[in-house]
C-alpha cells in the first residue's frame, strides 16, 4: 500500500490544496484520499512543500486534515479488446451497468504520436458520409478534424448523431464518442439511439457530464482520445473520433483556471487555453496504416464565431461546418450554411475536376441568391430581370434538394432516413445547375434522397 505523502489543508470548489510531508510528487500524479477515497489529480506545485489538485470524483465530503496517498504516476484509463459497446467514466469504469473486462490500461496524459508521411491512397481519399451537402461542398479526408459550428437548438447533436450511425456502418472502423458536459439525458438518449439503431457494439462512449466536477469534464476528451489511439493501434482498426461539445472542454478549463485563481485572458478565458485545446487537438492522428478521423461539435457563445475559444478551435480544423438559425427556421436540415462552410479537401487535385466544379458553381448559386435575397424580400421575385429570377429558382430547388431525412430523427419527423452515394449527389446537383429540374416543384425535392431516374 502506498505510504501517506500529505494532508489536505483547503478544499476550494473543485481544487484541493495539499500540504506535503517529504517532498511533492510531480505534476498530473494521481492521488487518492485515505477516508472518502476520492480522486484527485495533481495540477500544481504552490510552495516547497504545498501542491494543488483538482478533484476527479466525488469530493463532497473531503474535510481539512484528511490524509492523502499517490495511487499512479499519472491518470489511468482501462482499455481491452472488448471495449466497445459501452458508455464509460474517465477511467475506462462501465457506467451503463454493464461488466467489461478490461485488463490493461494507458496514460490519459500520452504524448502525441510521432508525424509520419506513409503516403496511402485512403489517406488523400473523400471519406463519404452519405449526407449530401456535407459530401459536396464540406466533403472531408480520413485523419481530417472536421468542426460542426452552430449555437444551441441548430441540430448539431443530431448531426453528429447520425454521422455516428453512418460511420458505424463501415466494415472495419470504430467510433469512440466524448460527452463532454453532457446532460445526463442527452448521454441516455445517445445511448437509447445507438442501440435502437443496432451499432452500439461498434461504439465506445464515455462521459464526463455537467454535474461532474471540470476536471472531469477537462479530461472526458483526453479520455476519449486515448482510447482511439489504442483501438488505432492495437486493435489495427479506422477510428472515428466524435466529441460533443469540444467548447465545453476549453469551458471546463476556464473554471479549473478560476478555481485555481490564475489571471484570466480575453472574455474571461485561461491564459492556457490555446495550449489545453492543441494537446487534445494534437493527438487526433493516423499511424500510417490506420486513421483517427475526429467530427467535433463547436458551440458558438451568442453566435458569435470570433469567441477566443472558438477561434482556438478553429485554427486546428481541416474542415468547418457552419449551422445557421436562420436556415434551421426555414425547415432546411441539415442547416448548414453553405457560405460560411470551407473545407481544406475542396481541391480540385483531391475530389477531382467535376466534383470541384459542381461544389464551385454551387456556391456561385448561393451567392447570388443571398444577393438577391433583399431585392426579392422587398419586391418579389418577378420583378427581377429573366436571368436573376431564374437563378433564385435554381438556388432554392438546390437548397431544397440537399436537404435530407435523417436515420435519427426517423422516429419523429416521420420521414425514413437516406443515405446518398456521393455519384447519386453530383448527378443530381448536376441536372438542378443545368436546368433540368427547373419545372419540378420544391415540395418534390424537399427531404429526399437521390434524385429519381
Amino acid at each position: 500500500m502506498s505510504k501517506v505523502i500529505g494532508t489536505v489543508t483547503a478544499v476550494r470548489g473543485g481544487v484541493i490544496e495539499i500540504t506535503c510531508i517529504d517532498g511533492v510528487p510531480p505534476a498530473r500524479s494521481l492521488l487518492v484520499t485515505v477516508e472518502q477515497q476520492s480522486l484527485l489529480e495533481v495540477v500544481e506545485q504552490v510552495t516547497n512543500d504545498t501542491i494543488r489538485a483538482v478533484a476527479l470524483s466525488r469530493f463532497s465530503y473531503v474535510e481539512r486534515g484528511e490524509s492523502v496517498m499517490v495511487q499512479e504516476s499519472s491518470v489511468q484509463i482501462a482499455v481491452g479488446p472488448d471495449i466497445l459497446g459501452h458508455a464509460y467514466n474517465i477511467f475506462g469504469e462501465p457506467i451503463d451497468g454493464s461488466r467489461v473486462d478490461l485488463r490493461e490500461s494507458r496514460s490519459l496524459h500520452a504524448q502525441p504520436a510521432a508525424w509520419s508521411r506513409v503516403e496511402s491512397a485512403n489517406e488523400y481519399g473523400i471519406l463519404e458520409t452519405g449526407i449530401k451537402v456535407i459530401d459536396v461542398l464540406t466533403p472531408f479526408r480520413f485523419n481530417d478534424r472536421v468542426g460542426l459550428f452552430g449555437g444551441a437548438g441548430v441540430g448539431k447533436t443530431v448531426l453528429i448523431t447520425e454521422l455516428i450511425h453512418n460511420s458505424a456502418l463501415s466494415d472495419e472502423g470504430a467510433a469512440v464518442f466524448a460527452g463532454i458536459g453532457e446532460r445526463i439525458r442527452e448521454g441516455n438518449d445517445l445511448i437509447t439511439i445507438l442501440r435502437d439503431l443496432k451499432i452500439m457494439e461498434k461504439t465506445a462512449l464515455y462521459f464526463g457530464e455537467m454535474d461532474k466536477s471540470p476536471g472531469v469534464r477537462a479530461r472526458a476528451g483526453l479520455a476519449a482520445v486515448t482510447v482511439a489511439e489504442y483501438i488505432r493501434d492495437e486493435l489495427d482498426k479506422d477510428v472515428f473520433l466524435f466529441i460533443d461539445n469540444i467548447f465545453r472542454h476549453a469551458m471546463a478549463g476556464m473554471e479549473v483556471g478560476a478555481m485555481l485563481g490564475h489571471v484570466p485572458s480575453e472574455l474571461g478565458y485561461q491564459a492556457t487555453l490555446e495550449y489545453e485545446i492543441s494537446r487534445l487537438q494534437e493527438r487526433i492522428r493516423g499511424n500510417g496504416r490506420r486513421h483517427i478521423t475526429s467530427l467535433q461539435t463547436v458551440y458558438v457563445p451568442a453566435d458569435d464565431i470570433t469567441d477566443p475559444a472558438v477561434a482556438a478551435i478553429f485554427s486546428h480544423l481541416d474542415t468547418s461546418i457552419v449551422l445557421s438559425r436562420d436556415i434551421a427556421a426555414k425547415g432546411v436540415y441539415p442547416a448548414v450554411d453553405v457560405l460560411r462552410s470551407s473545407a481544406h479537401a475542396l481541391d480540385e487535385e483531391i475530389v477531382g475536376a467535376r466534383h470541384y466544379e459542381i461544389a464551385t458553381d454551387i456556391r456561385a448559386l448561393y451567392q447570388k441568391y443571398e444577393e438577391l435575397s433583399h431585392i426579392i424580400a422587398i419586391l418579389g421575385i418577378e420583378e427581377l430581370p429573366k436571368a436573376d429570377q431564374l437563378a433564385a429558382k435554381r438556388a432554392e430547388r438546390m437548397q431544397r434538394f440537399l436537404t435530407q431525412p435523417l436515420f435519427v430523427t426517423e422516429h419523429f419527423s416521420g420521414h425514413k432516413g437516406v443515405s446518398v452515394s456521393l455519384e447519386d449527389t453530383l448527378t443530381g446537383c448536376e441536372q438542378i445547375l443545368s436546368g433540368a429540374c427547373d419545372d419540378v416543384s420544391l415540395d418534390e425535392l424537399y427531404m429526399i434522397g437521390a434524385l429519381p431516374k
